[in-house]
């Protein structure tokens, strides 16, 4: 039997195997800049990677598709050395879980892929192992309505996959708690995508705002480095925080300050930046401005004529604990939280009494059916 092969199909052949040898040569390189200097083109299987996993699919996993302004074509593969970092990295974390090639995921899968078909598994036990091992074990330092698989991908090493991120978790915790500091406990007033330190980073100069209004300073407090959202939170507990403050100059109470920092947030919040401009405002004269007396004048109906227009947007939404603010429409029936069921009367199970317990004889049958018969 005689096999012809046409020289399409050689060509075809030929133009695979050059593109291979591109692949091989190209991710040799990459392997040696990121610190694989055993790599070989002449290797069955790229170094760095899964057991099993070929230089074509490896290629795949390191590479992104970069648009080339041509919209006939789907743009062009690039070789990204930080997605091979990231990968190589992956490889590594996928071994510590025990898991040296990826024979038990779907064909296809990359590392990053079989990394996060591990954590988000709820049987494996793997996601809450390594919570423990870095210390965490439970939620509250996250904010409500966060899962765990949230929780960890929040605190991922960026450039280690399958990883926490100390740093990185320390920052989240000391951000969280600044915010629930002042009763925010959600995101779910911001926008969608906003993590805990993006949270921090916007209510941050609206806090500064607030201290400047109340005319506070670090040197108030007995942690000379405290953040402006965690000394608005001793503020709005006052007078129970006081002891986190150095002793207040004369004439200044812990329950006057409370007053005075609770009005200058309501008034940032609605988009009064400064005490400034309520200076030229006729009810103060020739007084000084308070956030108290300010916040009065907003709130005082009808409003006064010579009222400043406010400096900025509304942020009174972002410090609302979602939780507490929901509204309920008229007409709907308010919902039961918690509730006891005690069952009444009618409902309750009663005991049956048995009759009495009589014990019969054979010759007591044969006596009642003799008098039985006898009858007949």
């Amino acid at each position: 039997m005689v096999t012809s092969v046409t020289s399409s199909q050689t060509n075809k052949v030929s133009s695979a195997s050059a593109a291979l040898t591109q692949i091989k040569t190209d991710l040799t390189e990459a392997l040696k800049t990121a610190g694989i200097t055993d790599a070989k083109s002449t290797d069955a299987t790229p170094k760095g990677f899964p057991v099993g996993v070929s230089w074509a699919d490896a290629y795949k996993m390191v590479t992104r598709r970069v648009d080339d302004k041509n919209p006939a074509t789907p743009g062009t593969l690039v070789l990204s050395p930080d997605l091979l970092k990231k990968t190589i990295a992956g490889t590594q974390s996928l071994k510590d879980l025990g898991y040296s090639n990826l024979s038990r995921f779907a064909k296809g899968t990359s590392v990053e892929g079989a990394l996060d078909e591990l954590f988000k598994s709820k049987t494996n036990g793997i996601l809450a192992s390594t919570l423990a091992k870095s210390g965490i074990y439970d939620l509250s330092a996250f904010p409500a309505g966060t899962t765990a698989y949230q929780a960890f991908k929040l605190i991922e090493d960026p450039e280690k996959p399958g990883k926490i991120s100390m740093p990185q978790f320390t920052s989240l915790k000391e951000s969280y708690s600044a915010l629930s500091g002042l009763g925010i406990k959600s995101l779910a007033n911001f926008p969608r995508g906003t993590t805990v330190v993006d949270a921090k980073n916007i209510l941050e100069p609206k806090a500064t705002s607030i201290l400047a209004m109340v005319g506070v300073n670090n040197s108030f407090f007995k942690n000379a480095n405290i953040s402006p959202l965690q000394a608005l939170a001793v503020l709005s507990k006052l007078p129970d925080s006081i002891r986190e403050m150095n002793p207040l100059p004369a004439g200044m109470s812990g329950s006057k300050l409370a007053i005075e920092a609770s009005a200058a947030k309501k008034l940032v919040a609605m988009g009064y930046d400064s005490l400034g401009s309520f200076g030229a405002m006729k009810a103060f004269g020739t007084e000084p401005v308070t956030a108290s007396a300010a916040l009065a004048q907003v709130t005082k109906t009808p409003v006064p004529n010579d009222l400043p227009m406010k400096t900025s947007e509304s942020t009174e939404r972002l410090f609302a604990d979602p939780a507490t603010a929901k509204i309920i429409n008229f007409g709907a029936a308010n919902p039961i939280r918690q509730s006891v069921y005690s069952a009444t009367t009618d409902d309750k199970v009663k005991a049956k009494t048995l009759p009495p317990l009589v014990i019969t004889t054979a010759a007591d049958v044969l006596a009642a059916n003799i008098a039985y018969w006898s009858r007949k």
